[in-house]
């Protein structure tokens, strides 16, 4: 089982958020660097302190295709602002 990376969040809502929205799709995931990334905040520096979400090859279009669904939809609200009502 080979694993490639889809996707790097900025922030640990960000990441939350995806590996959530993958896992409510049935993908399994791994996050590399998951515990170290938070121990140390501050500036990203890669292979130190970045995380890096992982899938399985067979579902990769599946996760980037959601991920790329996320971050569309990324800005569209104001924090405070109830979904779905206008």
């Amino acid at each position: 089982m080979a694993l490639v990376k889809v996707f790097s969040p900025t922030s640990e809502p960000e990441l939350v958020t995806v590996v959530a929205m993958l896992e409510a799709h049935d993908i399994q995931c791994f996050v590399h660097s998951a515990g170290f990334g938070s121990l140390y905040p501050g500036p990203s520096i890669h292979g130190y302190n970045t995380r890096a979400i992982m899938v399985e090859e067979r579902n990769v279009a599946a996760a980037r295709e959601l991920i790329q669904d996320f971050e569309s939809q990324r800005g569209d609200w104001e924090p405070g602002e109830e979904q779905g009502k206008e």
